[in-house]
């Protein structure tokens, strides 16, 4: 009896010297954030996060017809697409607009988004058959940005790229690295493995993934056999901003919310589009923007996409395209891949524009539809609310 008593007092003693231990440690870090100021303290928080979320992870890229000394625009040809999240009042630096590219400094950080690193572990075959070589920085390379307003104290950051460059002929995978920084220096990352299209029947570059663009028929009603059609982005639940109400001026004040608007053809019928600019100057390759055809008709790289808006657009040159109107002409980037079921065709666009929102109107409603060769149609449907920020640069810092 007396060991036992012995046992319990020893244990009691123990006990209670690791609470005091657990106490002085508790009170030195409350002492010590208490000498912290609140942005110091804000930087220990959690930092910024980063997802390819194109292309998918089940996809299979095409090589490109591209050479060493022998370059194409016909192009691995897919759309390289990053959704940055952060979740505090410390953001990522980015001057969003319809175009972010700055090929005189690739491999060097992107002035518009210095904190973007983006590496292959390949090669790449320019379209003028030169070389980046692996491990470059490709964040230049990247078309447009956009941002919206997702819920909490952060935003949503979205950047899109369509590859023009060609995979080697001894590569049969490779990987993509990606990673951002906020403005306090903390830091996300993701990486993806991609495996390229082999064999002798498959298509080329991504451009032959697709059919060549043509006039669309059906009724534009969806078709249980007709592309599946997702929007992802913007995310939601989110809000956007709307723009200035006078004639918005990208990238300084304009909307700038990113629409991302993907289409499997899992029947094989053809989902027309010149994805990589073909018939434009050489400047312009790489963007599908037919802006002549503002609100008089379909995109002509890419017939079938239709996407309004519930509410009318200005555009920077004053022009309004009417709520219910076709918003395809004026998507910036186009892009396909091969996945199990299918042929995956994915569209990019970062609204330069002002959302004309009648009073009390809280929100936009979105609506996409892909028609494919065959006139089969599938359709998403996106509603996100306004933010009280007007213009969209106003939720990311550009210096």
């Amino acid at each position: 009896m007396k060991i036992v008593k012995n046992l319990l007092a020893a244990f009691v003693l123990i006990n209670a010297v690791a609470c005091q231990k657990e106490l002085k440690t508790n009170q030195n870090n409350v002492a010590k954030n208490a000498s912290l100021s609140a942005s110091e303290l804000l930087k220990q928080g959690e930092g910024p996060t980063i997802k390819i979320v194109s292309p998918s992870s089940t996809a299979k890229v095409a090589r490109g017809e591209g050479r060493i000394g022998a370059g194409s625009f016909n192009g691995t040809d897919f759309l390289l697409d990053l959704e940055i999240i952060t979740r505090d009042e410390i953001n990522v630096v980015a001057k969003e607009g319809l175009n972010i590219r700055n090929t005189a400094l690739l491999g060097s950080p992107n002035p518009n988004m210095p904190g973007l690193s983006v590496f292959f572990d390949c090669d790449l075959v320019k379209p003028d058959g030169t070389i980046i070589p692996k491990n470059t920085n490709l964040a230049n390379l990247f078309n447009i940005a956009g941002s919206d307003d997702t819920p909490g104290a952060g935003v949503t950051i979205w950047a899109g790229w369509h590859v023009l460059e060609s995979i080697p002929v001894d590569v049969n995978q490779f990987t993509i690295s990606v990673s951002i920084k906020d403005k306090a220096g903390r830091e996300g990352s993701d990486q993806q493995k991609v495996n390229v299209t082999t064999g002798s029947n498959v298509a080329t570059s991504g451009q032959a993934l697709t059919p060549a663009p043509s006039i669309v028929g059906g009724d534009g009603i969806d078709d249980e056999d007709g592309p599946e059609v997702t929007m992802i982005a913007p995310s939601v639940p989110t809000s956007v901003a709307t723009g200035p109400a006078t004639s918005p001026m990208p990238p300084f004040n304009a909307s700038l919310f990113f629409v991302q608007v993907s289409a499997l053809d899992k029947t094989g019928a053809g989902i027309g589009v010149n994805e990589n600019g073909d018939g434009q100057p050489d400047a312009n390759r790489g963007t599908i923007v037919d802006g002549t055809q503002s609100s008089i008709g379909p995109n002509r790289f890419a017939p079938g996409l239709y996407v309004t808006f519930d509410v009318p657009l200005l555009q920077p040159n004053g022009n309004i395209i009417a709520a219910g109107d076709n918003l395809a002409p004026v998507f910036n980037i186009a892009g396909s891949e091969k996945e199990p079921l299918g042929v995956r065709t994915t569209f990019g666009w970062a609204v330069g524009g002002s959302l004309i929102v009648p009073p009390g109107k809280t929100f936009v409603t979105i609506k996409s539809r892909v028609t494919d060769n065959a006139g089969k149609t599938g359709s998403a449907t996106s509603i996100v609310q306004l933010s009280p920020v007007t213009n969209g640069q106003d939720l990311t810092p550009n210096n």
